[in-house]
């Protein structure tokens, strides 16, 4: 049970989301997974860490705008910080909680699909608002 792939999968999920996406989220749930491993947490405690957190922060945006950047950044890592507290407290989201899957790989797999390929028309609109502004 490789922690680190974990991690390295989500590195791959920034780098595979469409602006759109706030990437502060992934980085949150990656703080919370080596926190979580500081703790002591092995791979199921790191595991509900990041998909806690998947579920309480994915789907915020990226609309440009760098003085909200550090609020999303704060947000992302606290959503990462809640999720480890309820691992912590054996509560946690299942698979079919909105875009989650059972299983960490699916879950993250499904927020790059999101990201992917779902947001692409949220990506062009935002640049539209943006660059009328």
């Amino acid at each position: 049970m490789n922690i680190r792939k974990y991690l390295i999968a989500l590195t791959v999920l920034m780098l595979d989301l469409l602006p759109a996406d706030c990437g502060a989220t992934a980085a949150g749930c990656g703080a919370a997974a080596g926190v979580t491993y500081l703790y002591g947490g092995q791979f199921r405690e790191i595991a509900h860490t990041i998909v806690n957190a998947i579920a309480i922060d994915s789907g915020m945006i990226c609309d440009g705008a760098k003085a909200s950047c550090a609020a999303k950044i704060a947000s992302a890592v606290e959503a990462g910080l809640l999720g480890m507290q309820m691992q912590m407290h054996e509560s946690q989201f299942y698979g079919g909680d909105g875009i989650l899957s059972k299983g960490i790989e699916n879950t993250i797999r499904n927020v790059g699909e999101l990201g992917r390929d779902g947001m692409r028309e949220t990506d062009r609109k935002i640049l539209q608002i943006m660059t009328r502004n």
